[in-house]
């Protein structure tokens, strides 16, 4: 199941987003999901 979630980024992050998931072919909700997994996989190993 997912959930809707509203962020607010600033200009230079919210085009960072776009860019990447144009890149990477991808929505800018994929590339979120996966920033957070690596983020969290990163802190589970510390």
């Amino acid at each position: 199941m997912s959930k809707r979630l509203q962020v607010t980024l600033k200009d230079e992050m919210s085009d960072k987003l776009d860019q990447l998931a144009k890149h990477l072919g991808i929505s800018k909700s994929a590339v979120i999901s996966l920033a957070l997994q690596d983020f969290e996989k990163k802190h589970k190993e510390a």
